[in-house]
Order: structure tokens, then C-alpha cells, then sequence
């Protein structure tokens, strides 16, 4: 069986308002940050998927014009 993880706490210094933004994140600082990050990584998927279909979409009329102009 898998051991699980050590965890670890660690006192650090944080500015006020950076803690109020964490805190709207989660209830802790260390969940607010998670969430942070949670946030940001599917920000990150999203922006991926919608450049992946802009793509798809430039290179499909891309195909078409070139089949159009490609008969004269």
C-alpha cells in the first residue's frame, strides 16, 4: 500500500490584501491557492481549446478559397 504524502505547514508572511484574495478563493490560505491554480489551469485548457478551433476554422476556409480559386 502507497504510503500517502507528508504534509508540511510552514509559517509565512503574507500581505493583507493578497490574503483577502486568497481567502475569497477558499477558506485557508493554502485552499484559496489551490483553487487559484485550479482556476488558472482550466483558463489555460480554454484558451488552448479555443486557439486549437480557431485554427481548425482558418484552415478549413483556407481549403475551401483554394478549391474555389483553384477551378479558374
Amino acid at each position: 500500500m502507497p504510503e500517502e504524502p507528508l504534509l508540511m505547514s510552514r509559517v509565512v508572511r503574507i500581505d493583507e490584501e493578497a490574503l483577502e484574495v486568497a481567502l475569497r478563493y477558499g477558506k485557508n490560505l493554502s485552499l484559496g491557492v489551490m483553487r487559484m491554480e485550479e482556476t488558472i489551469r482550466r483558463h489555460e485548457k480554454m484558451n488552448r481549446d479555443y486557439n486549437a478551433i480557431e485554427e481548425m476554422i482558418r484552415r478549413a476556409i483556407r481549403e475551401e478559397l483554394e478549391a474555389i480559386t483553384s477551378r479558374y
